[in-house]
């Protein structure tokens, strides 16, 4: 019998982080000796048995129209989590039908259904389209939440937003809410050879940013990352000897229409970039930001700081701690000016010490083997919850 079968939407990195961080959490199960399957929709990327040689995955292809994409409907996926035996099923994300499936086959195998939300229950979140969500929780997963046997939130700040959900979700209907279990994502070491690469490989494309300070924005060009407000902050004053790069997978915007909103400037340049065919480009930088509206955990602050770079990021993100590790800010975005203007008068090497003490402290407490093994200890301790 399968010990875990992880279900996420996606593994394309077009659809954000879990794209990532759900294969490595899965993976650093297996590695602590758990029998490990992966269910997913749509196709598999070129170089994921590269990289995860020993985690079994399952991807099923969408059904063809727009319902099959919007909503990650695949034929055969209902039927192989049915005839599936496994002790946990842990589904990533809402709003799609995969976790309709997965809450019907834990009631068929009377076994534990842990839902991570990946920030699709951060209150920003819940406020932008509301009416969509509420169609998907009606008609695409209806009644799937009330199979819930805990939660797995990556950060307390997402731990507490769990519970106060509104009613239309349709959460378990028990007197008591779901336990969640608080895991934080992993992060590992980048090597010296590829953070080389990186460097080599983005300046070959933008050599622009050569002989310059780089302040970075890496992540999703979308909305719930402030990033056309981030254009028009770093335009409001002059930056002498310094450049933004806004570096990302087209969501909201295009990189055309955040352009179009970043002029050639000699004072303030800024240079956005798709970085969807480039290595992730924090060798480039200095400094990383994230001013966004909200984020469950902020896996690209993860990443930045095991690079070496502080970082500056608003405070409805869950880094509060960057302050007391002298490894950067997390402020109010009405302070992100005022924060902004004292990093960027910060000497370099003022910089690259507070970006060492980064390293060092999200080296030491985001691993993934912690966050596999309290997760798996958490299965251990949930009974299964089928519906009345």
């Amino acid at each position: 019998m399968i010990d875990v079968l992880h279900v996420t939407a996606s593994l394309d990195p077009r659809h954000g982080g879990p794209s990532r961080t759900v294969p490595a959490l899965a993976a650093a199960q297996s590695e602590l000796g758990a029998y490990v399957n992966l269910v997913t929709v749509g196709s598999i990327p070129p170089d994921f048995s590269a990289r995860y040689p020993r985690l079994p995955v399952h991807a099923f292809p969408a059904r063809p129209g727009p319902l099959g994409r919007i909503c990650a409907c695949a034929s055969g996926l209902a039927e192989f989590l049915h005839h599936t035996p496994a002790r946990a099923l842990h589904v990533h994300g809402l709003w799609q039908r995969p976790l309709y499936h997965a809450a019907a086959a834990a009631v068929h195998h009377r076994i534990p259904l842990v839902v991570a939300p990946r920030g699709m229950l951060e209150p920003w979140a819940l406020a932008h389209h509301t009416w969509k969500k509420r169609l998907a929780a009606t008609f695409v997963h209806s009644r799937a939440l009330a199979s819930l046997s805990g939660w797995h939130a990556t950060s307390q700040q997402e731990a507490d937003h769990l519970t106060h959900l509104p009613s239309w979700l349709h959460a378990p209907s028990s007197p008591l809410p779901a336990p969640a279990c608080i895991a934080p994502n992993g992060i590992t070491a980048p090597a010296a050879a590829s953070a080389s690469a990186a460097r080599s490989a983005w300046l070959s494309v933008y050599p622009q940013l050569k002989n310059t300070r780089v302040a970075l924005f890496y992540g999703r060009l979308h909305r719930k990352k402030r990033v056309a407000e981030l254009i028009a902050l770093w335009r409001s004053t002059p930056r002498p000897g310094w450049t933004l790069l806004l570096a990302g997978i087209p969501g909201d915007y295009t990189v055309a229409q955040l352009q179009a909103l970043a002029p050639a400037s000699n004072t303030s340049p800024i240079v956005v970039a798709d970085g969807t065919d480039l290595p992730a480009p924090y060798p480039l930088a200095e400094l990383f930001l994230l001013p966004s509206h909200s984020e469950n955990f902020g896996q690209a602050v993860a990443e930045a700081l095991a690079t070496g770079l502080p970082a500056l990021v608003t405070d409805t993100l869950p880094w509060r701690g960057l302050a007391a590790a002298s490894a950067g800010r997390c402020v109010p975005w009405a302070d992100y000016p005022a924060a902004l203007a004292a990093y960027l008068a910060t000497p370099a090497p003022a910089l690259a010490a507070l970006g060492g003490n980064g390293r060092t402290w999200v080296l030491a407490n985001y691993t993934w083997k912690s966050a596999a093994q309290n997760l798996l200890n958490f299965y251990t301790q949930l009974p299964a919850r089928p519906t009345t």
